[in-house]
């Protein structure tokens, strides 16, 4: 079976690796298109490393070529256009328990609003944003920081993409669709977002800043203060009390 993966993310880069390593599921990772210029590449896989997201348009034939069973997309930010969409089938991975949370930043709303339990799931990539199919969802905590929820995230990713093609192979993948009446729908968080002011300690809780300061870690943009003279105070990680 031929894959194609287009990733922009460091860890759908890892979840790309976890199945190129493991030799035992007859997955072939035949072309991987990036923009992440800290992939090495891999032994018998060609890599196309692209300088923005946009690139990808010229590469259209390129993928054909290899017809693929699958494309996978995860972590992919821009939109999946139609004629990528007829070469094969595209899969996305929403960390989300979809319908819940489509949209943008979805692990970062999440914190925010204070879920725990949450999930990974692998849809299939439609015309409307997060819309298609569900091949595979399964829960993940939402516990701890960024660093702790993206190994879940990736675990999970890898074991799930496993399973789909497993699936398929045996004529048993099932897809089941969204139930759109109880879809929930956020927007990216801008960078705009992330600088606390002296009057956000009057109007949030401690909570709220804790939640949004472990959901904004390197490699995302980072929470900070600004101080006197135009200095910056970034903030990775903090405690808080309920007195």
């Amino acid at each position: 079976m031929n894959i194609v993966a287009i990733i922009s993310r460091e860890w759908s880069k890892e979840i790309i690796l976890n199945l190129i390593a493991d030799k035992k599921n007859g997955i072939k990772i035949s072309l991987i298109l990036t923009t992440l210029k800290t992939l090495k590449k891999p032994s018998n896989t060609e890599v196309i490393y692209l300088d923005k997201s946009k690139d990808i348009d010229q590469y259209y034939k390129k993928i054909k070529f290899y017809e693929p069973t699958f494309i996978i997309t995860y972590g992919w930010s821009d939109y999946i256009s139609k004629d990528l969409r007829d070469i094969a089938p595209c899969l996305i991975l929403h960390p989300s328990p979809l319908p819940l949370y489509r949209g943008g930043s979805p692990i970062q709303n999440q914190i925010i609003n204070n879920e725990i339990n949450s999930a990974v799931t692998i849809i299939l990539a439609e015309d409307k944003l997060d819309t298609g199919d569900i091949l595979y969802q399964n829960e993940i905590m939402f516990t701890g920081y960024l660093n702790d929820i993206l190994k879940r995230i990736i675990n999970e990713g890898t074991k799930g993409t496993k399973k789909i093609i497993s699936d398929f192979n045996e004529n048993k993948l099932i897809r089941k669709s969204q139930n759109n009446s109880k879809a929930t729908t956020f927007n990216r968080i801008s960078k705009n977002e992330l600088q606390i002011s002296p009057e956000d300690f009057k109007k949030q809780d401690a909570e709220h800043f804790y939640n949004l300061i472990r959901g904004f870690q390197k490699p995302y943009p980072r929470i900070y203060i600004k101080c006197k003279d135009n200095t910056i105070l970034y903030l990775e990680k903090v405690d808080f009390d309920k007195l």
